[in-house]
This record gives structure tokens, C-alpha cells and sequence, in this order.
């Protein structure tokens, strides 16, 4: 920002006393016509000039700082400083549904970031607490994408369809996630898309749907290997053929628990489940506030709800309400992803302070 000033000295104090703002230089000694100062990024630059008022806005959420409680603070030649709350994460209260989706043929795509193409699995997002999108890339070749992390409770990425190369924060050189596999990426957690098969596809679970995406400018990936690393209480989870394995649950019914649960402390539950053709499963009621979705991966089946009976085509999703039973029988072999969310606590809950 370049602010004109009647007095260099004046308007120097007043933004290192009260917004934190460090000088960095300052032209000529004897008589200042020039002054430069940061703060987090923020660059000041005064010259001598007609005053014209500026006002500027500053995150402040350090009560131990020396920054004033006042949201706004006036000071020489016009010069406002609005001090404004970083942005929080709100988590809205779930209302749990239960719905059938559309399957793939039935799937309405819009543009989101870095030019992936994005649909909504669950379209009134469960009242604003929960995102489930299918996600894709027509294209193969690098991705433009840049590091960033979310300020999300819970996310999943599974890869449905290809493959797709990734890097994460302290995990290690860059990997490949293919059909199949699946990670989940703990609040905060530094990553990058790096490049994609032609016709990748993966699907996405967030808690809460809407979260904020910060760009990491600093971190430069990879950056090594730390497997004690905690994100909010979270470690990191890649889901695939090393360690994936496979239990009989009877009746042609096969699971592979991955690992989620344990990894963040009950927040979620997700596993892949695998049908015989003409074999079911039923979904029996759970605890209250605990929404499940079910996608159908591959195949294809059919969903008993109540007195109905539904279609459950390759590429829809199942929403259960934590009160509803269900039971899907498989046309053909059939791939299903569950996720079982723990809705009943707050973000303080997931994300004490003391974390």
C-alpha cells in the first residue's frame, strides 16, 4: 500500500505502536520523505504527500499482543486500522436425510479450483454440514494445483477411477493413488496435486461442507518423513494395496476396514465393502447425529428403505439417517464406500485448544 502523509514520523509511530508494523527503512535521515514497514505480509510504503485517509485491515487474534481490543483505531492523516477476526471454522448442525442419489448417467458437473470438475452426491449437503462430491480430471498431465491446506473437522479423498499423484506434509516423497485407495487429509495438513491419469475420478467427504482453503507460501513439499505427526489430534491415513486386507462378513459379503477410526479418534468411520451378485447387506440404526453415506463404487444394486425399494446404480449415493435401517442386495458384484460421521460434538470436541 502506498499511503501519502503530511509527517513520516507521525504516521511511523502510530503503525508500530499500534498495529505491530516493524520499519524496515526510512529515506533521508535528516528529514524522512520515505518510510517502509511490514506486518505479516502486509508492506507499507509513506511518502510525503496530501493526505487522503486510508484505512487498513489487519487479522488479529493475539490477545498478547500489543495491538489495542478496539476493532478500529484512527490515527494522523486519516489512517484507519480495523482490526477483523481471522475467519473461524463453523460447523453447521447436521440434518440428517435419508435420500437416493443419482448414478453417474444422471451426474451434473460444474468447474471448481484448479479447474477440476466437481458434482454433489448429496445435494442439500445434509443442511450445510456435510460435502460429498464426486471429483474429476478428463485430461491427463500435470495438475495446477499449488500447496494448500484446509480448516476442515474430517476429509476423505477416495480414488474411484485412475490414479493420481499427490504429496503431503511430512510423508515423504510424492505417491500415486490409484482406484481402490484412499487418504484422509487431517485439518491443516500441507499437500499438493501434482499430475493425474486421463479419466481420474475420486470421491471427496468433507465435515463441515464449507471450509476455508489457505495457500501455503513457505512449506515447500515434500519436506520428509515424520510418522508420529499429529494434525489436530488426527494422523494421516494412505489406504491401499500395503496394507489393505479383507474379512468375510458372511453371506458373500466381504469388508476392509481402513483405518480411519482409529486415526481420528471416532470422528469417522470408513470402509469399503464388496458384494457378490444377489447378496446383502443391511445397515442397521446407529447412535443419533451419526449421518452415513453410502456410494456405490462399482456394480450395481438395489436399496430396501421401510416399504420402498430403491436403484442404487453405479456412481449414486445412499444417505441414512442414524435411525434408518436398510438393505441393499447386489444385482451384480458390487463395490460400496460407507462413511459413518460422529455428529453429536462440537468442534472443541475435535479440535481442543490445547492441540
Amino acid at each position: 500500500m502506498s499511503i501519502p502523509v503530511s509527517s513520516i514520523s507521525d504516521a511511523v509511530e502510530f503503525l508500530r505502536t499500534t498495529a505491530d508494523f516493524a520499519l524496515q527503512r526510512i529515506h533521508p535521515a535528516d528529514s524522512p520523505r520515505e518510510a517502509r514497514l511490514v506486518r505479516d505480509g502486509t508492506v507499507i510504503d509513506l511518502h510525503v504527500g496530501v493526505a487522503r485517509g486510508t484505512t487498513i485491515i489487519l487479522e488479529h487474534d493475539d490477545p498478547g499482543s500489543s495491538c489495542p481490543p478496539a476493532r478500529e483505531v484512527e490515527g494522523p492523516d486519516g489512517i484507519i486500522i480495523r482490526f477483523a477476526a481471522p475467519p473461524s471454522l463453523v460447523v453447521p448442525v447436521v440434518r440428517e436425510e435419508t435420500t437416493v442419489g443419482d448414478g453417474d448417467t444422471d451426474g451434473a458437473w460444474h468447474v471448481g479450483r484448479a479447474g477440476m470438475e466437481y458434482r454433489d452426491l448429496v445435494p442439500s449437503r445434509l443442511g450445510g454440514a456435510v460435502i460429498a462430491s464426486n471429483i474429476r480430471i478428463r485430461g491427463a498431465g500435470p495438475v495446477p494445483d499449488y500447496v494448500h491446506h484446509h480448516d476442515v473437522l474430517f476429509q476423505l479423498i477416495f480414488c474411484r477411477r485412475g490414479w493420481v499423484k499427490v504429496v503431503y506434509e511430512d510423508q515423504g516423497e510424492p505417491f500415486i493413488l490409484k482406484s481402490g485407495d484412499c487418504v484422509i487429509q487431517p485439518p491443516g495438513i500441507r499437500h499438493r496435486v501434482l499430475e493425474n491419469s486421463d479419466g481420474m475420478e475420486v470421491v471427496e467427504i468433507g465435515y463441515p461442507a464449507e471450509h476455508m482453503t489457505n495457500v501455503e507460501h513457505d512449506l515447500k513439499l515434500p519436506n520428509g518423513t515424520d510418522p508420529s505427526r499429529r494434525w489436530h489430534g488426527q494422523a494421516f491415513v494412505r489406504y491401499d494395496e500395503t496394507n489393505r486386507t479383507w474379512s468375510s462378513v458372511g453371506n458373500g459379503i466381504e469388508r476392509s476396514d481402513t483405518g480411519i477410526r482409529a486415526a481420528t479418534a471416532g470422528l469417522a468411520d470408513v470402509d469399503v465393502l464388496h458384494l457378490d451378485a444377489n447378496s446383502c447387506f443391511t445397515l442397521e440404526p446407529v447412535d443419533a447425529d451419526h449421518p452415513r453415506l453410502v456410494f456405490v463404487v462399482s456394480g450395481s444394486a438395489l436399496v430396501k428403505l421401510d416399504a420402498t425399494t430403491n436403484d442404487l446404480p453405479e456412481g449414486a449415493t445412499l444417505s441414512l439417517r442414524s435411525e434408518q435401517r436398510a438393505e441393499i442386495t447386489a444385482r451384480t458384484s458390487t463395490t460400496l464406500l460407507r462413511v459413518v460421521l460422529d455428529a453429536s460434538r462440537d468442534v472443541g470436541y475435535w479440535r481442543p485448544s490445547d492441540r
